[in-house]
């Protein structure tokens, strides 16, 4: 790791603890281990610092999203064509997971949950990321299913939220109990498969 990744992670960890504003340059030198004016060798500003923060959770998201195969990925079509009930349970853990257990993900989470309360742009973008943004790719995910016949045709919007809401209520209760992961999976996996009961359509 070179000095200007190991001061994204630093950073990173910082805001995850204290928040943003609540950080300043010199906190994060200190935590890599550099004087401040070496640190603007590699970064103009913290606010330079934080979109790139931004733009590595930005790639890990994405990456994700491909590796499951979700809408607007080069590879979602086939996947669709075939999904199962199976597939619904196994796209709900993998984002549980990824949340809850990356290292960039889990602390940018953090980082805006405390922030979101102090910024209104931060505020924004926690918006975007986890609560209106999440049902959004949800409802394109149960849009298509309803198209193929896998999943009741209700309003996809609305299935979208109560698929979304037992992952976000989680993700809130497991988060400071690393040591309960295999629960918090058990736990998630009963919940999609009661949502799967309630909304397959009778032919699968």
């Amino acid at each position: 790791m070179n000095t200007k990744e190991k001061i994204l992670k630093e950073a990173l960890t910082l805001f995850a603890e204290k928040g943003y504003s609540a950080v300043y340059v010199s906190d994060i030198a200190d935590a890599v281990g550099i004087k401040a004016p070496s640190l603007y060798k590699h970064y103009k500003s913290k606010q330079e610092i934080f979109d790139s923060c931004v733009e590595v959770f930005s790639k890990r998201m994405e990456q994700v999203r491909t590796d499951l195969c979700l809408p607007d990925t080069t590879n979602a079509e086939v996947n669709y064509q075939t999904a199962d009930m199976d597939m619904i349970t196994s796209i709900a853990v993998n984002l549980f997971m990824f949340y809850l257990q990356d290292d960039v993900a889990s602390k940018f989470r953090k980082m805006l949950m405390i922030e979101r309360y102090h910024n209104p742009e931060l505020n924004t973008l926690f918006e975007n990321l986890f609560i209106d943004g999440a049902v959004k790719h949800e409802e394109k995910i149960f849009s298509d299913l309803i198209e193929s016949k896998i999943i009741k045709k209700e309003n996809p919007h609305i299935i979208a939220l109560r698929f979304y809401t037992p992952i976000f209520y989680l993700l809130q209760k497991y988060e400071m109990h690393p040591d309960m992961v295999e629960e918090a999976k058990q736990e998630l996996t009963l919940m999609v498969q009661e949502f799967c009961n309630t909304y397959r359509a009778e032919e699968h």
